[in-house]
């Protein structure tokens, strides 16, 4: 309290100050003017003037002056008694003015004397000054002084006006529109925050109106209540017809205009509402404050530490916009509307903590999908995949393990569109960075459950393509040379379930439609060799004979030689999967000695 209370005496001798600065100034330069002005009350022939002028004299051929008094003009005119009245009126008004701040000075100065300790007795008494103060309005005392300097300018920039309008009246012109715009500007920022509940014009004078215009509001929402209610009664009323609907169809237009001012609550202080603002706008003003934050401070260990749980504790729709916001500023270009980083700028780790928040923003989509933003859910869940694409080529390995929990997510998502587009980008990651995934394979990162979902869901969607790419996934994962015994093992169910998967696809004809899956075909073979030299059981007789199929089928399109790279690849995988068919029985633990197949020992 003590530290408020001082705060803010604080700022009000700091006020004043200014205010004493300005009135002193205004009042020397109104001095200089009033100065002047005072003399065109005075009557122009009062001290009886003469002027003198030329006669001739004709008999004594010479020329002679000659006084002759000017006649007494009488009272002013009406633009000097106006001109006068407004620059004294100003500078009384100024002089008051520094008048009344020199006394609030020295009233803050006796509330702040003797103040200096902490005691209770200390407290008291302070409590008891700001209790007198607020008893005795000096904090309206302090409100009136700004605005008595304003009144004070306004009234000497009209006698300007009327003083040069008898001088010239192209200067006139000018100044008169140069004052029309202060005075506009003047008027506009204190009628503003009245009515613009966000308006920061928030000035004393602007504070007395918006008291006074508070006031008026109460009996003119009862008016507005009572047309409200007319107007209904008004269109229930009457026989149907045109007549009938046009008057129902104006009375619903009045009733709409005037509900939000009946019925909106009165607040007699800006503080009440600028509380009900930030409750109805907390998110969007969390938004704000953390992009603020970001861009003051650009460290990675704030991104890491303060960025991202605050993200994770915003609505969906407000954490999407402020991750907009952050990577826009700290993006080194933008093209089309997505941000790139210079590949030669910056730490990995740097790029690491951007493809994190991303992460997390991309899930922060899907949550969106479910709320009142739908419909642009895909959008966004679209836009930041893309931004993610280019920051993954650096920071994949430091964000591997988050990449693959996000993105086998996401394989399940409802829209098609984004759990299709992320099994894009998850499969072109993963087949770049096997090494990776070698590396990562015993951290349980690799939902193969998931994937083998998606393999599911890729045929009945009809994305062949997509349905291939999945399995040849499935078949790599599970077969991982790095992979513990225990994990084998788990993978095994995963495995079994694409090879049937792959089985019932190989019995249809549509891979024979379609000659372009010879190249998914084609990365398949080996893997399926591969998980047949772990566990030649592992592998249905049913599918090695659909290969061979597949095999027989690629020599006729092969006539013309556009398929022999994919039609090598297949035979050597078939001929390595019929050798090892023809191989002495593997040990029934397949996996046992880190993965390595055991053959039984010859007796003797």
């Amino acid at each position: 309290m003590k530290e408020h209370e001082e705060a803010r005496i604080q700022a009000w001798k700091e006020e004043i100050d200014t205010e004493l600065v300005f009135a002193a100034l205004f009042s020397a330069i109104l001095t200089a003017f009033d100065v002047e002005a005072y003399k065109m009350l005075q009557p122009q022939g009062s001290n009886n003037p003469s002027v003198f002028i030329l006669t001739n004299n004709s008999q004594l051929d010479m020329s002679t002056l000659k006084a002759i008094p000017l006649p007494d003009t009488g009272p002013p005119t009406p633009y000097a008694v106006a001109i006068n009245a407004l620059w004294f009126a100003a500078l009384i008004c100024s002089l008051a003015a520094a008048s009344v701040s020199i006394l609030v000075r020295q009233w803050l100065n006796q509330y702040t004397s003797g103040l200096a300790s902490v005691s209770p007795e200390i407290a008291q008494v302070r409590q008891f000054r700001k209790d007198s103060l607020r008893k005795w309005k000096v904090g309206g005392i302090m409100t009136l002084l700004p605005i008595l300097l304003q009144g004070s300018l306004v009234l000497f920039l009209i006698g300007l006006v009327l003083f040069l309008k008898q001088l010239n009246i192209t200067i006139t012109i000018i100044a008169s529109v140069l004052i029309a715009i202060l005075l506009a500007f003047v008027l506009v920022t204190t009628i503003l925050p009245t009515f613009m509940d966000d308006c920061s014009y928030q000035s004393p004078q602007a504070w007395g109106f918006f008291v006074v215009f508070q006031a008026l509001k109460k009996p003119l929402r009862s008016v507005c209540r009572t047309v409200s209610a007319r107007a209904k009664q008004w269109a229930a009323s009457g026989v149907e017809g045109y007549s009938h609907r046009l008057r129902t169809r104006l009375a619903k237009r009045l009733v709409q205009k005037l509900a939000p001012f009946a019925n909106k609550p009165n607040t007699y202080s800006w503080i009440a509402r600028e509380r009900i603002l930030v409750e109805a706008t907390g998110p969007a003003l969390d938004e704000h404050l953390l992009v603020a934050a970001d861009a003051t401070f650009l460290e990675d260990a704030f991104l890491r530490d303060v960025i991202r749980p605050c993200l994770a504790d915003m609505p969906a729709a407000a954490a999407v916009q402020c991750y907009y916001a952050i990577v826009a500023h700290r993006a080194d270009r933008i093209e089309r509307g997505l941000p790139y980083y210079d590949a030669h700028r910056g730490r990995p780790e740097s790029v690491a903590a951007l493809a994190d928040l991303t992460l997390d923003a991309l899930l922060k989509t899907r949550v969106a999908a479910a709320g009142p933003f739908a419909s642009m859910a895909r959008e966004h869940a679209v836009r930041v995949m893309r931004i993610l694409e280019p920051l993954l080529v650096r920071a994949l390995p430091l964000a591997y393990p988050h990449f693959c929990r996000v993105f086998f997510q996401l394989l399940n998502d409802p829209d098609p569109n984004v759990a299709h587009l992320a099994f894009s980008i998850l499969y072109q990651q993963l087949w770049r960075n096997l090494a990776l995934a070698e590396q990562h394979a015993s951290e349980d990162c690799h939902d193969l459950a998931a994937l083998v979902a998606f393999i599911a869901r890729a045929r009945t969607d009809e994305n062949l393509k997509h349905f291939l790419d999945a399995c040849d996934l499935v078949i790599c994962l599970g077969t991982l040379p790095s992979l513990p015994p225990a994990g084998c093992a788990a993978l095994r169910a995963p495995v079994a379930r694409t090879l049937t998967h792959l089985e019932a696809f190989f019995a249809t004809p549509l891979w024979r439609d379609e000659p372009r899956l010879l190249y998914p075909i084609a990365r398949i073979a080996p893997r399926l060799a591969a998980l047949a030299r772990r566990d030649p059981r592992a592998l249905p007789d049913a599918l090695r004979e659909v290969l061979r199929e597949v095999v027989v089928h690629a020599r006729t399109l092969n006539q013309s030689g556009n398929w022999e790279d994919k039609l090598i690849v297949l035979e050597a995988a078939l001929r390595e999967l019929s050798a090892l068919r023809e191989d002495i029985p593997v040990d029934l633990s397949p996996f046992a000695n880190g993965g390595v197949p055991t053959r039984p020992m010859a007796d003797g």
